[in-house]
Formats: structure tokens, C-alpha cells, sequence
């Protein structure tokens, strides 16, 4: 079982290792945990001390916490449901901090209830808002949050200075920040 009280140690497998799966893996890695990260295609991993692998059952197995922070598309929509949930490590934390759609939420009720998942960690649920009395709301290993991942300190100066730096790059007729791939789907 994943002990949350301690993370030293521990291995944290993060699925979409875009900015914020590089910022959940920086400040992970200042517990000492062993950080994993999975990806597409093979390259040098951008922030020192984590290694990229890109098999998916790989980073299951040996990850004590797995935290999902890739975008939704019809390529990850469904992407961890029962099958991939039994090939996560025995006791394995599930992390959800980016869309609700990527988790198999009957799946996670019976990985939790007989003990193979133990604990999930939820900011996005479908549907939103739950309905009153949702067995996720109730569940003893479920900590919810109330899908405000993306909000913290400085937020709005953080969200908008990407799109200022553009209205200038644009305004000098230089290359964008963070451009939509319309063929990957973000």
C-alpha cells in the first residue's frame, strides 16, 4: 500500500508531462521521490532527475502515486480504466488533476473497494457538480477537491502573462507560446 505519510522514496508516475506534469515532478522530486514521467515519444527529459518511459503499463506498475495531467482527447478519453487500474502497483494512489473523462470512475469504486487502489485523489469527477449522496462523496478512501488544481498564488498575473508575451510576439511578427495542435488535439 502507497504510504501517504511518507513520500521519500516513493515512486511518483505522472501521466502528461506538459508544464504542469514538469511542475507536479519538480516539486516532487524535493521529497526525494523517484519520479517517472510518461510520454509519446523517447526524448531527454527536460527536468533533470526524471526519467521518461513511454509504456504506459510501465509506469503502472512501478508507481506508488500516479497523477494524470494530460489533456483530454479521444486518444486518452477512457485512458485508465479497469484494465489499466489492475495493472497499477497493489495499493497505488490515483491522482486526477486534469480531466474527468480519463478515469473509469466505476472501475476506481471496485479498485478501491477491494483494496487495489488505495486512495484516489480526485479535483475533476463526472458529472460536475456530483449529485447529492454520490458514492464519491462518501467513500472513506476518496479525498476530493473542489476542482480548483489550477488556483494558486499570483493566478491571474501567472494566466495572463502567456498571453501578453503573445499580443507582443504576434504585434513583432515572432513566433507564439503554447499554439495549439489541432491534429494532437491541444
Amino acid at each position: 500500500m502507497a504510504d501517504l505519510g511518507c513520500l521519500e522514496n516513493s515512486t511518483l508516475g505522472i501521466i502528461g508531462f506538459g508544464a504542469i506534469g514538469q511542475a507536479i515532478a519538480r516539486r516532487a522530486l524535493s521529497f526525494d521521490m523517484n519520479v517517472i514521467a510518461k510520454v509519446r515519444t523517447h526524448r531527454s527529459s527536460p527536468v533533470p532527475g526524471v526519467t521518461l518511459i513511454e509504456d504506459l503499463n510501465d509506469l503502472l506498475q512501478q508507481s506508488d502515486h500516479v497523477v494524470l495531467a494530460l489533456p483530454s482527447t479521444p486518444e486518452s478519453d477512457g485512458l485508465v480504466g479497469g484494465q489499466a487500474m489492475q495493472a497499477m502497483k497493489p495499493g497505488a494512489h490515483l491522482v486526477n488533476v486534469s480531466r474527468a473523462n480519463l478515469v473509469d470512475q466505476e472501475a476506481l469504486r471496485e479498485n478501491l473497494d477491494n483494496g487495489h487502489i488505495s486512495r484516489a485523489s480526485l479535483d475533476v469527477v463526472e458529472p460536475e457538480p456530483l449529485p447529492a449522496n454520490h458514492w464519491i462523496y462518501q467513500h472513506p478512501q476518496v479525498f476530493l477537491s473542489p476542482h480548483i488544481s489550477w488556483s494558486g498564488p499570483n493566478m491571474i498575473e501567472r494566466l495572463m502573462a502567456p498571453f501578453f508575451a503573445n499580443v507582443k510576439a504576434f504585434s513583432n511578427n515572432q513566433p507564439l507560446q503554447n499554439v495549439v495542435d489541432t491534429t494532437a488535439g491541444y
